[in-house]
């Protein structure tokens, strides 16, 4: 897992980079911190002011986020890379956005309006970027100063475990469309992302002819479905284990039933074989967070 956070020197960007840190070692994730750089182009006294040369200008701009991350503090444990890119920062972290799985960037606040409003880069990066961006905004003046991101591990609020009863992870299944078919080829297991149809406790899959197909006939197979969110660090997730049987051209009411459901996968393919999993355990968790408010909501009388 990896987290990049843009760079710079302003508060609301420390902001950021504290929280990605935050963030990357509650889950144990890689922080990629990354600063863009460009040639600056300026005039001087009304005289235009020729560019340092690249390597000065490179070996500046990585120092800048190499400080910026060791003024931090960070936790030992936690896996950090320093890059300085040259290039708009839009473009910049975009890149660097690929294959992550969150993107965090400051946003600076200049007063109650304008501070509700996203800059032109945090703006870009919202709608373009490959992953979930988080924008966080800059320091209030009388914010109360963070604690050591070293001492964040103490600290983390854990969550709750909770078993879901067999009702509600059927419920849940039947809320979802595309979930992992795992299955045992050659002595290994192999996991395969899928779209599914439910049908009372029959998981059902649209494949072509190859492993899958094979494993999954007559042999022990799970089929597990998840929704996590990683910002409250909530989800749940919900497992089906049984046998699979090829129905593809089986003549009976059921699974006619199924294959009449029209699950439409979103791979390419022909996808004309159907591999039906009757769930003989079906089991699921969820973890939560029980804070206080919401214990006193609980307890007080409702008005």
């Amino acid at each position: 897992m990896r987290i990049v956070v843009g760079v710079s020197t302003s508060p609301a960007s420390r902001s950021a980079l504290t929280w990605a840190a935050r963030e990357a070692l509650s889950h144990r994730a890689e922080l990629h911190a990354v600063f863009a750089w460009q040639y600056p182009h300026e005039l001087a006294d009304g005289n235009y002011l020729p560019p340092l040369p690249g390597t000065e200008l490179e070996g500046w701009a990585q120092g800048v986020v190499d400080d910026e991350v060791a003024a931090l503090d960070l936790d030992a444990d936690l896996a950090v890379v320093c890059e300085a890119r040259n290039g708009p920062p839009a473009t910049v972290l975009l890149d660097a956005s690929e294959g992550a799985h969150m993107l965090v960037v400051g946003n600076s606040a200049h007063g109650r309006i304008t501070g509700l409003l996203l800059g032109s880069v945090s703006q870009y990066l919202t709608i373009h970027a490959p992953c979930p961006v988080v924008v966080v905004h800059g320091p209030r003046p009388d914010a109360p100063k963070a604690e050591p991101l070293a001492h964040l591990e103490a600290t983390t609020r854990l969550g709750v475990l909770e078993e879901i009863g067999e009702e509600e992870c059927l419920g849940l299944l039947a809320g979802q469309s595309v979930g992992r078919l795992v299955v045992i080829h050659q002595g290994e297991p192999l996991a395969y992302p899928m779209n599914y149809v439910l049908d009372g406790r029959t998981v059902a899959v649209r494949t072509d002819p190859g492993t899958k197909l094979d494993a999954a006939t007559l042999g022990r197979v799970a089929f597990e479905v998840d929704q996590i969110d990683p910002l409250s660090h909530e989800g749940w997730s919900v497992l089906v284990r049984g046998v699979g049987r090829d129905i593809t051209d089986a003549i009976d009411e059921r699974s006619e039933q199924i294959r009449g459901s029209g699950v439409q996968p979103w791979a390419e393919g022909e996808k004309r074989h159907w591999i039906a999993i009757s769930a003989s355990h079906v089991s699921g968790r969820r973890i939560r967070h029980h804070g206080e408010d919401e214990s006193t909501r609980a307890e007080s009388p409702a008005t």
